[in-house]
């Protein structure tokens, strides 16, 4: 039997890469790392994840009507690690109506509290 892979796109067993952080053994130490693995809980399902990763000034109420999106695959543009903030930039792609569609965005994460959360998109990045 063949061990799942991650949703992440990192090409490693789901159980070696984001489920790591996923479950809480531990947390992720730069902002691209953070990035795949919110990807990965919005893939599995892990509702409570999000919300931990999320900065508590920018995230929303999360009632679970977020994870009902079936996710295809993750690619990472690029990214930009600060000391404080970093910034990424990937596409996600997801089926809606039986297309494949793709969410596009540049992401800008900060340290809070000695971890890397999400803020939110930016509106561009040079």
């Amino acid at each position: 039997m063949t061990e799942e892979l991650c949703p992440c796109g990192s090409g490693k067993p789901l159980q070696q890469c984001c489920q790591l952080y996923l479950s809480g053994q531990t947390y992720p130490n730069n902002a691209e790392t953070l990035m795949r693995s919110r990807y990965s809980a919005y893939v599995t399902g892990n509702l409570p994840y999000l919300r931990k990763s999320w900065h508590p000034e920018t995230c929303p109420e999360l009632d679970g009507d977020e994870l009902q999106t079936q996710w295809s695959r993750l690619e990472v543009v690029r990214s930009k690690r600060g000391l404080k903030k970093s910034v990424v930039e990937f596409k996600a792609w997801y089926l809606e109506d039986g297309a494949e569609r793709v969410l596009h965005e540049i992401s800008l994460f900060k340290l809070h509290k000695k971890r890397w959360v999400y803020v939110g998109p930016l509106a561009g990045w040079p």
